[in-house]
Parts: structure tokens; sequence; C-alpha cells
């Protein structure tokens, strides 16, 4: 750090030593919305100027936006001071979150050598976190301290991005921790983890009679009342005080989509399939895959890509970890409790080894507490050990994620809850740190509990809980117990691997699909799909050389006068996909159904990357129904999975349908006349 102490005591994020500097660093950070609307100008204008077609104030950039509010104080009178473009204004300027390029190089022409080579090494994180190392290893723990600080701000190298934490930063908390750490557990104790406020938030749950429970665990009712409190959850104040400080605005459960369609569920497999099958691709990590996603992030965030200056897929799955990792580390400074850190056996669990929010949410608000899985593989990117704790960035952000996500709205940790807790907690996030932490929670969650990963061990899971209600003695419920408790054990869980989701996956609105430009990278895996399929349309309109899947229900009777108004109605209201029905393999050899009547018309094709139900290699079907176990609305159990064999590539499927198979194509189909004979009976 020796190199950099010049650097630290007067760049990027320096002291004032004078009050000369001091007000150029104020009036820096008074610049920074001009420089935040001028930038696309300055940004176009620094191109031209290799060229000689460049101007030092281009009209619409931040110096000419600044120079002209200063023409109009001067008119009103009032002395709006011009950039000198000192050091100090410099440092200013950054501190407000965005800096015109213009202001860094014309600042930069002005300063000593070595400060430049300081500015650039600030950028350089991993140095200097190396650096902190060494002198925490020395015990020298204020040059480790200042180290961290540099690194935390600038490992994003994007300068308007550090405007997020910065402004986390801004309400001044500074938390004073007390670690213990004996090898196995870890406990950090936080100067803002204040008891006598658990007092009062349990005094107050408690009213009348309850009043006089003392230190008895908090009930579920009162856990209720808690989170319902905006006076009392802790959490919420938490989290709207974030979400205010990055985004401008507090906290809205609202805004997370449902699904499309009747039922509109917050998390299914509707919903979320596309999700878990676009993360098993992005962990495949295919140059096809990378293309076509960091193009879809270039289209929909150009300004933000342009501020980050993404090169490519990697390159922007760097920049999104590293800020995702500065914010969480400034989340985790605010965290009003203390975390108990373990190996895995002080997790909030039920009596048969299923996760307990309860159990959380109550060692929250009564105890100030909040235990925390430590261990795990080393992550790719979360993963540098911050000093004063010991705890590395994916310990920080278990931590945050729990007690943002699932304590501000009581979340539990199911499917549902996990959404729902994305939800809550992505509002927390700057756009770019969104993209990562959307990959860490909606994406994994989607992979585990929305694609076939586990489907084995839950239905194993459901017939041992289905025994033990059936058990009569104390024995075989406790012989179960252990059986279902050793299952739960043996859930697999994603790689944990460093990747981004499409942007449209990142966003609380969207409501499920698979994006149309990934329809050539997301191919069924080898060997489940059906190929070369013989397959007969039965129709009333003449010369066809396609058959759409658009215009599924025209003659099934959308309007309840069709032969199968139903599964029309079902279709449409429920938003399932698109399909053209047909007979697969062979012609019905005599009526086997009402579509074959008054269609004098028949076409025949070949359909391939079909899913087979009734093998269900994949796994989808069985997944379908574990997930409507005891859902008496069929319509769901059909949506989620046509969804989920969509959302995989497949184009169909085919069925047993009357003694044969019939198939339901999702694609446009070419097909031929066919020369046989027609049945009209």
């Amino acid at each position: 750090m020796e190199q950099y102490r010049g650097a630290y005591q007067q760049g990027l994020l320096a002291q004032p030593a004078d009050y000369t500097g001091a007000a150029d660093i104020g009036r820096g950070i008074l610049y920074s919305p001009f420089d935040l609307i001028g930038a696309p100008v300055d940004l176009a204008n620094m191109a031209l100027q290799p060229l000689g077609l460049g101007s030092e104030k281009p009209f619409g950039g931040s110096e000419y936006l600044i120079d002209k509010y200063a023409d109009l104080g001067d008119y009103l009178g009032v002395d709006y001071q011009r950039p000198t473009n000192s050091t100090e204004e410099l440092v200013g300027r950054i501190a407000g979150g965005v800096v015109s390029p213009a202001a860094i190089i014309s600042a930069l022409q002005k300063t000593p050598v070595n400060m430049s080579k300081a500015i650039s090494a600030f950028k350089n994180s991993k140095e200097l976190r190396a650096e902190a190392s060494k002198a925490a290893a020395k015990g020298d723990d204020v040059a480790a301290n200042e180290a961290n600080v540099v690194a935390s701000v600038f490992e994003v190298e994007a300068a308007p991005l550090t405007s997020a934490i910065q402004r986390i930063k801004a309400d001044g908390k500074e938390p004073v921790f007390t670690v213990k750490d004996d090898g196995t557990y870890l406990t950090v104790r936080s100067s803002l983890a204040d008891p006598a406020e658990a007092k009062k938030t349990v005094a107050a749950a408690r009213t009348g009679d309850a009043a006089t429970k003392g230190n008895e665990p908090l009930s579920k009712s009162e856990i209720d009342f808690i989170v319902k409190s905006p006076e009392l959850n802790s959490a919420r104040k938490f989290g709207d005080d974030i979400s205010v400080a990055v985004n401008g605005q507090p906290l809205d459960a609202s805004l997370l989509k449902g699904e499309t369609g009747f039922a509109g569920r917050q998390s299914s497999i509707a919903k979320q399939a596309a999700i878990g099958r676009a993360f098993d691709l992005a962990v495949q990590g295919s140059p096809e895959y990378k293309s076509k996603v960091f193009s879809a992030y270039g289209e929909k965030f150009p300004d933000l890509m342009e501020t980050v200056g993404a090169k490519n897929f990697d390159d922007l799955v760097q920049k999104s970890y590293l800020q995702m990792q500065a914010e969480t580390a400034a989340q985790f400074d605010r965290l009003p409790v203390n975390t108990f850190y373990h190996p895995g056996d002080f997790d909030y669990v039920t009596s048969t080894g299923g996760t307990n929010s309860i159990g959380m949410l109550r060692d929250l608000n009564q105890n100030k507490n909040l235990n925390v899985f430590r261990g795990g593989d080393r992550h790719e990117f979360l993963n540098q050990i911050d000093p004063r704790t010991g705890l590395n960035s994916n310990e920080m952000f278990r931590a945050v994620h729990d007690y943002a996500g699932h304590g501000i709205e009581g979340n539990k940790f199911d499917a549902l809850g996990e959404e729902r807790a994305f939800g809550v907690h992505s509002q927390m996030y700057s756009p770019l740190a969104r993209m990562a932490m959307a990959s860490e929670t909606r994406g994994q969650n989607s992979f585990v509990n929305y694609s076939p990963l586990n489907i084995d061990i839950e239905m194993e899971i459901a017939a041992k809980m289905k025994d033990l209600k059936a058990a009569r003695t104390d024995a075989d419920k406790a012989a179960i117990t252990a059986q279902i408790q050793d299952l739960q054990g043996q859930r697999r869980y994603a790689d944990q691997k460093a990747v981004l989701l499409p942007p449209e996956m990142i966003d609380l609105s969207y409501q499920g699909g698979m994006p149309d430009y990934l329809k050539g990278v997301n191919t069924p895996d080898a060997g489940t799909t059906v190929d070369d399929l013989p397959f007969f349309h039965f129709s009333k309109q003449g010369g066809l050389l396609e058959l759409d899947p658009s215009f599924v229900g025209t003659r099934m009777g959308r309007g309840g006068d069709g032969y199968a108004p139903d599964e029309a109605v079902s279709i449409s209201q429920y938003n399932r996909p698109d399909r053209t029905y047909a007979f697969a393999d062979t012609l019905p050899t005599s009526r086997i159904d009402p579509a074959m009547d008054d269609a004098p018309f028949v076409y025949q094709g070949q359909a391939s990357g079909l899913y087979d139900t009734a093998d269900d290699p994949a796994g989808l079907l069985a997944l379908s129904a574990e997930r409507n176990r005891g859902v008496i609305d069929r319509n769901l159990f059909k949506k989620d999975l046509e969804s989920s064999i969509k959302d995989y590539g497949y184009g169909g499927y085919v069925a047993p349908f009357m003694g044969q198979r019939a198939a339901l194509l999702f694609d446009p189909t070419p097909v031929t006349p066919y020369r046989g004979i027609l049945f009209n009976e």
C-alpha cells in the first residue's frame, strides 16, 4: 500500500487538507448532474478529436452545460463558479458519481505524472487486495483498511457506478465488528445490532395477556404482526433506505409479476423453467450463448453498456459481479443484526429437515441474530476476504440476502419464497450489480426447483411424507423422519459458477418464456427427441403449404360451439403455448376424434425435435406432475408441462391418444396434401 499512500491521501478518496481543496471538491460534486446529462455528447466528441473534428466545449456536452448554467447564475446574481479542472475538483466530480471524459483528460494534463499513475493504480484491485492481506498479516490494520477501502470502490472500472456505493454509505453508519472465530464457528457482532430495539419490538408485538410471556419465543402470529408493521419491521427500513439510496425509491413487492394467463402464479414452471434452462446454458458457456446474450444486453441497456465499457460477455460478467461484490459489502455494513456462521449444523430447519423461515424470522426479530452457512466452493468472483470479519464476499451476500430477501416480507425458503426474495432484494442493487445478483438468486432457484435436477429425490420425499402420515408408532415415525432428513441432504444444487442470464430474465416484469434469439442455442439434449415423425392433419382449408400453430382454437370453438370449446378456452385464458394438432405415425382408419368431422382436406408431413411424454426422457412430465401435486386445477399442470417442453427447445410433443399417438406442434410446419381416403362420418 505504501506506493499508493500518497494517492490515497491526495487522490480519489482524499480528505481535503485545506479549505480551498474542500471547496474545489464540493464544487466538483455539484457538476456531476451536468456530467451525466452531457456524457453521450462528450463521448462522441472524444471519438472525433483524433480526426481533428472535435471541440473543446461541444454543444450539449458537460462543459457547455456548466458554462451556460453559470451564465444564468451571473444574470440572476448567483455565483455559480466555473470549472478550474483542479485535482480536487476532479475528485469531487468522481465522487458525485459521473465525470465528463473531457474533464478527466483536462485535469490529468494539469496533474503530475505520478498522480496519473496513482489513479491507474487505484483500479488494480487485485494488487490492492494483496497489499491489504500482507498489511493485515503484519498487524498494520490502518494500511489494510486503506487498501480495502480503495479496492472496494474501484473494483469496477466504470467510475460512474461508484456512486451507488457512495449513496449507500452516505448515511454515515460505520459499524464496529467484534469477531470470534474458533475454527468451526464464527460470530460477527455488529455495533448496529441493538438488543433494546429487539425488546421493544417483542413488547409491541405482544399485547394484553400476551405481554406476560416475557422471553418466550415469538409465535407465528406475532412474527406476522412484526413483518406487516412498518414501524416494527427493521428489515423493511433497512431495505427501503438502501433502495432509495441506490435507485431513488423504496421497495415495492408488487413490481414482481406472475406468469402470463389466468392463474398469474408468481412462481411456477411456466414462468421459471426457461430461467432454469437458461442458467444451465450459461453454465455450459457456449460461444453462441455468450454472443447472443451479450448482444441482447447491448440492445436492452445501451447507455449502461457504453458507460461500463464491457468488451464481451465474460467482461460483462466480471464487471457485474465485482459491482455486486462492492455493493453487497456496503449492505453488509448496515445489517442491524449479529451474524453467526456455521458449517451447516445451525441451519433453520423443521423436524423433518426442511427449511424453516419462521425460525429465522424469530431469531432476527427477537435475538437480533442471523445464522448463516459458512463454507462451500470458492466463488469465482465473490471471494474477497474482509479483514475486519474474516468473511468472504459470498458469505456476506448470504447474510444480506437472507435478511433482506426473506426478512422484509417474511418470505419462505421454498421456490416461491426464493423468487419473492429476489423480487425484493434485487431492488437494492444498481442495474449492473443486479445482473449478477439475478444469477445468484433467481437463476439458481429456478434451476434447482424448476428443472428436473431434484425430481427423483422430491418424489421419494413425497412418498416418505405419505408414509409418515400413515405411521402409527413413535419408532416408525422416527425411522421415516430420519429417512426424509437423509433425502433432504441429498438435494443437488447449481454449480458455483459466475454467469449471466438473458436480460429479459433479470427484470421484475418477466413472466416466462425463452427469448427467440436463443432458439438456435437452446437445443434439446441428445437422445431425448422424436425425429422424422410422420403426422396427418385434418382441415377445412384447402391449399395449405404450412400449418400455423397461431390458428389454434379456430375449429375447437373459442365461442363455445366447436368440438372442444373447453380446451380452446383453456389454451387462451391460461396462455398455454400455441399448437397444431395432428395424428402421429399413421392416418386413423376410423373416426376417433371430432376434429375429423367436416374436414375434407388432409395434410401430411414430418416433424422432428419432439418430446415423447410417455417416455419422459428429460423428466419434464414428472417435474410438472410433482409441482402440481394436490393442485385441483388441471389446466395448471397442462400449462407447466407444455411450457417446459417448449422452453427446453422442443418443437412440440407426442402423447398417447385413442389407441395411437397425437402430435402437438409448436412451430410452423410444412405439409403436403395427403392422397388417400378421407373420412366424413
